[in-house]
């Protein structure tokens, strides 16, 4: 697979863009991963559908900054209903997995990696319309009830130019995904670049030779070092 012949070793941790393109219409991707979107895209548009992309690519800062905030309370934490949670009576233990259920640890996030994408169909709603990425919008009676189902039936018959759901079932780790789409050629072999022993490197703002400097450690790292196994275990990016 040509996408990986510039990976360095900071590419799936999202410090680094060598082997990242811009992709039009698309965004920032892996080349052969965008380029098979803006296929399945084109195919969208003939069965009446217009797919976009609502989240691409994203990188360890801007993961960092979304799971620092969720674990200081600056930022909403939810349940599988929705329903806004707050840490006053849950552990750090239980606050951190409430904070995993929907957002990745930076670093082991498959945004990352240029492969993965939140995608929404634009034709079915207003231009004003305000989008959530919440399962009752994927679901049966919500506005992208039909394009979900048109490409759940793509991904089952293995003919949506080489994506599928890594999100589709409740294993209980990360909360099912209907929107989130991976380009498994590639995330396949980017999943295996990403080790604890990196991560915990730039957690603890360890690491020496990263392209950029880091200077904001990631929250509950005391809680998340002991068991950093099991959680990437649990909840990826594999």
């Amino acid at each position: 697979m040509g996408g990986t012949a510039q990976l360095d070793n900071w590419c799936a941790v999202g410090l680094s863009r060598a082997h990242l393109s811009h992709i039009p219409g698309i965004g920032l991707a892996m080349a052969e991963a965008g380029h098979a979107l803006a296929r399945l895209s084109s195919r969208a548009r003939a069965s009446g559908f217009e797919l976009a992309v609502a989240s691409g690519y994203r990188d360890y800062f801007r993961q960092l900054a979304i799971f620092n905030a969720k674990a200081r309370g600056e930022r909403q934490v939810t349940d599988d209903a929705g329903l806004i949670l707050a840490p006053d009576g849950m552990s750090s233990e239980q606050w951190l997995h409430a904070i995993l259920r929907f957002s990745a640890l930076p670093g082991a996030s498959r945004h990352h990696w240029g492969t993965d994408f939140d995608v929404w169909d634009q034709a079915s709603v207003s231009s004003n319309y305000s989008l959530r990425l919440e399962p009752a919008e994927y679901d049966l009676g919500g506005p992208f009830a039909a394009f979900s189902e048109w490409l759940t039936e793509l991904i089952e018959e293995d003919d949506a130019e080489g994506f599928y759901r890594p999100y589709a079932t409740d294993m209980g780790g990360v909360a099912v995904e209907a929107w989130h789409l991976s380009y498994r050629p590639l995330a396949s072999q980017m999943a295996t670049q990403v080790t604890a022993e990196k991560l915990l490197s730039l957690w603890h703002c360890a690491a020496v030779d990263t392209p950029v400097a880091l200077t904001e450690p990631l929250a509950l790292v005391e809680e998340i070092t002991p068991r950093v196994e099991a959680l990437l275990a649990r909840y990826g990016p594999a």
